[in-house]
């Protein structure tokens, strides 16, 4: 990413007419492919030094010779495994192979063949040994730079291998057969043991009868959960019925009788399924008399007579009382007998939970007794039959080797030099493009004119082609009448018309100061050539040298030891002494004069401004060639004086960061107008701008330097 500087409009009327406001905003940095032909170098340098190092490589390189031998591997070479994917087959084979490239078997087999090794040098012969994928076979490859002594030490590993096989073959059968005895053994005791603890568990534990109290418990289990479920849902319908059976018995008083709503409602079905259904009938019918006296007050008082009535429901309501009190007796009574079950319940919970849980621990110890017998037995009968295969007249289920391919005659290893070229190839370019691409990140530097026109706002005045001019010879980069560069003509033409015609506001620029960033932009030149561009056009033109410590117009137009710029500040000369005429007609000279110690400070004394004036008076141009902004305050001061102000810049060379810092600084200086040049312009960027034939005789005039 990059910073883009874009021009706002003026401010609202009243404000400054000539202020300009600029707006920073980040943009994608571009034109890559420009920096990267421009750097072109870069890639055949890297191209140029990877394929010089490998063609080095493959000249010098000692050849070297291989040869091939291959072992077969037969007989209980898995070891009973039925997979060669298997960890043990694995590993079996890669014990073969680190045995093969052991120090102790190659050491041995050099030394038969006769390689000596002088001390401090690497061994040139190498060994590689690798397994064929589903085979049996083991494929040697030995490598050296003597073809006879190659063959003859791979030779001699392979024999090497097989002696040390058949040796330790016949160290290990005894010991092998001796384990497998040792082994039956103790797999026999362990057998025994299992064995006798499972005899010692059936003695005392009878199977069957563990199994039908465990079945016989935890029926019983159930029961009680079932009852206990049942016993609660009657203590909570019981606890759920009437509860004040006893209250609301009506009171002897004749004058205000007592309505059948106010006695107790008859008691749930369900809580007192235990009542006599006689005692209930003779409640009903005791309640319907009482309720039958007193809603009849009148008629049975005049009937009974009052004294008999009041005996009478004295009588009724005491039989009632007293058949309520023993209703409520037998409730509390059966509600005691429930809580008392549930208690019961619970406590037997716990008790036939725990039985079972011992049940099922001896069954399982039992069935963990029979599993180990059963693995040991086994494991045992499988130990038994391996041994009894054991041929003591053979090796025991060792492998047989033999060789299936003896050490073939060395061949010359394939140096492949194209295929390395073209590797080196793609190599250079990849690290070219990255170190282009890395130094293209880190480099602020202007590409192209693209990159000016993307990050600036600034008015484009526009761009001058690179021409190649003699060392010897730098005024030859001067405009004469007839050039024979017609892009490069062709160019400042075009400055011309912009100077002429482009908008700058009400007038058109009269004094223009050119300046850059830094020192070799090519601002001297820019400027020299449009005055004398401007000056044949029949304008009259002032070329004002106010770069007065850079010395380019002194070397472009010879000798300038005269008066000039200096003198007159100082006081030393008038305006009409340090004016001097040149070759061509209308432009006039103004050079920077003589330095001594008192130069300090000159252009902030007030006679600056009156040469300017008078300057504007007598022609149609003022051109004054600044000093760089960044490198000399003398520019900065200029800077108010001039209508406009042309900051030159030069691709591969400017850069962003000082460019931005130089618009910063001639804003802050008060610079009305700026405008940008690109100068020594490639030919992508130059492009529909000018004439092919014209850039291409440009480009073929001269023989070195460029400008």
């Amino acid at each position: 990413m990059t910073e883009r500087t874009i021009i706002l409009p003026p401010g609202p009327p009243g404000g400054d007419p000539a202020a300009n406001y600029r707006l920073t905003m980040m943009v994608p940095k571009r034109r890559y492919l420009s920096y990267l032909r421009e750097r072109w170098w870069v890639v055949m340098l890297c191209l140029a030094l990877l394929i010089s190092a490998t063609v080095a490589y493959e000249t010098v390189r000692t050849p070297k010779y291989t040869s091939f031998a291959e072992i077969y591997m037969s007989g209980n070479v898995q070891l009973n495994v039925g997979s060669f994917f298997s960890e043990e087959s694995l590993t079996y084979f890669g014990t073969q192979i680190e045995l093969l490239k052991s120090a102790r078997l190659q050491g041995a087999a050099m030394e038969k063949a006769g390689i000596v090794i002088p001390p401090g040098e690497d061994n040139p012969y190498k060994i590689e040994v690798v397994q064929p994928l589903k085979t049996s076979i083991l494929q040697l490859q030995a490598t050296g730079p003597d073809p006879a002594l190659t063959q003859r030490f791979l030779q001699e590993l392979v024999d090497g291998y097989l002696a040390y096989k058949r040796v330790t073959r016949l160290s290990t059968s005894t010991d092998v057969l001796n384990l497998l005895k040792d082994e039956l053994a103790d797999k026999a005791a362990v057998l025994q043991t299992n064995q006798d603890a499972l005899a010692d568990f059936q003695r005392s534990n009878t199977v069957a009868v563990l199994e039908e109290q465990a079945k016989s418990a935890g029926l019983y289990l159930s029961e009680i959960n079932i009852d206990l479920a049942k016993t609660r849902l009657d203590l909570k319908l019981l606890d759920e019925g009437p509860t004040n059976a006893g209250a609301g018995l009506p009171a002897l008083n004749a004058t205000n009788p007592i309505s059948e709503s106010a006695f107790p409602a008859g008691t749930n079905p369900a809580a007192t399924a235990d009542m006599a259904k006689t005692d209930e009938a003779s409640f009903d019918s005791v309640r319907l008399d009482l309720a039958v006296m007193l809603g009849n007050h009148e008629d049975k008082v005049r009937a009974m007579g009052s004294h008999n009535y009041e005996q009478e429901v004295g009588r009724l309501q005491r039989l009632l009382a007293i058949m309520l009190a023993d209703k409520q007796t037998r409730l509390q009574e059966q509600r005691t007998r429930l809580q008392d079950r549930i208690a019961a319940y619970e406590a037997a919970i716990p008790v036939q939970e725990s039985n079972i849980l011992s049940i099922n621990e001896r069954l399982a110890q039992c069935q963990r007794l029979k599993d180990s017998v059963a693995r040991e037995q086994n494991y045992y009968e499988h130990m038994l039959g391996t041994l009894e295969t054991v041929d003591l007249g053979k090796n025991v289920q060792q492998e047989q080797l033999s060789t299936l391919q003896a050490a073939t005659t060395p061949a010359p290893e394939k140096r492949y030099l194209p295929v390395r070229i073209a590797v080196a190839v793609l190599a250079g370019l990849f690290l070219s493009l990255g170190i282009v691409f890395a130094w293209y990140l880190l480099d602020d530097r202007f590409v192209s004119y693209h990159d000016l026109r993307d990050q600036f706002g600034e008015n484009f005045l526009g761009l001058v082609p690179q021409i190649k001019v003699p060392r010897a010879k730098p005024w030859s980069v001067l405009l004469e009448n007839g050039d024979a560069r017609p892009a490069y003509m062709e160019s400042y033409r075009h400055l011309r018309s912009a100077l002429l015609l482009s908008s700058f506001g009400d007038h058109r620029p009269q004094v223009l100061l050119f300046t850059s960033a830094s020192a070799g932009e090519g601002k001297t030149t820019i400027a020299i050539n449009l005055a004398r561009l401007l000056a044949r056009s029949g304008l009259r033109v002032v070329l004002v040298d106010a770069d007065g410590h850079g010395g380019g117009m002194g070397r472009l137009l010879g000798n300038l030891d005269q008066p000039g710029v200096l003198d007159y500040l100082r006081g030393e000369a008038t305006a009409q002494d340090i004016v001097h005429p040149t070759a061509i007609e209308r432009l006039l000279l103004v050079p920077g004069g003589t330095h001594n110690d008192a130069s300090e400070g000159l252009f902030l004394r007030p006679h600056l401004a009156v040469l300017i004036r008078e300057l504007r008076e007598n022609s149609d141009f003022v051109i004054l060639d600044g000093a760089p902004i960044l490198a000399s305050d003398a520019a900065a001061l200029l800077v108010p004086h001039a209508d406009a102000v042309v900051l030159v810049t030069r691709p591969f060379y400017s850069r962003s960061r000082l460019v931005r810092q130089a618009l910063d600084m001639l804003y802050q200086r008060q610079a009305r107008h700026v405008s940008l040049i690109f100068n020594r312009a490639r030919p992508d960027d130059l492009a529909g701008h000018y004439a092919a034939n014209g850039l291409t005789a440009a480009v073929r005039n001269g023989k070195s330097g460029k400008i």
